[in-house]
């Protein structure tokens, strides 16, 4: 299963590839069995790409200006968010249950660290969540596939109101 988030970051790409890192080492060396959770960095100067028994997380650091200001007015005119980092995420299937729940932990401590815009897409043509404006926005109009991993109890893990809204 494929995602995309997308946030707004004040951070260099370095900085925030470390960031990611701790945050899924957090997420799960200190709450899982570390033999369940190996985490791997394949960082080199063109892409971060972060790796776990769960999911995968990849950002690209050498996108020309010229393609991330693409990027960042099409989320402006489709979304309404501003956001200039694209964080690529593949899940593992047969573990997705407990990676969904770790990520939702994760975007949760952006939420809480960084006040600019976020957004996260799957391959639907509705975002499944959004930030903007400090409001937290949670899309009600999902099929059934879908609302099976945002429930309410999922979505707690976020530790961050929210408003659910159709989008």
């Amino acid at each position: 299963m494929d995602f995309r988030l997308s946030i707004g970051f004040d951070l260099p790409r370095e900085a925030l590839r470390r960031l990611f890192y701790d945050m899924i080492r957090d997420a799960l060396i200190l709450e899982l069995n570390i033999y369940e959770a190996e985490i791997s960095d394949w960082s080199d100067a063109q892409q971060v790409s972060i790796s776990c028994t769960y999911f995968s997380i990849s950002i690209n650091l050498d996108e020309e200006e010229e393609y991330l200001e693409r990027f960042r007015e099409m989320n402006l005119e489709a979304y309404g968010v501003d956001t200039n980092i694209l964080v690529n995420i593949q899940f593992i299937t047969n573990t997705f249950e407990i990676g969904w729940i770790k990520l939702l932990e994760i975007i949760g401590k952006l939420l809480d660290m960084n006040d600019r815009d976020l957004i996260l897409e799957d391959d639907s043509t509705y975002p499944l969540l959004k930030r903007i404006k400090g409001s937290l926005l949670i899309n009600s109009k999902l099929d059934d596939y879908r609302t099976w991993y945002m429930t309410k109890e999922n979505l707690a893990l976020l530790n961050y109101p929210y408003e659910e809204r159709v989008m």
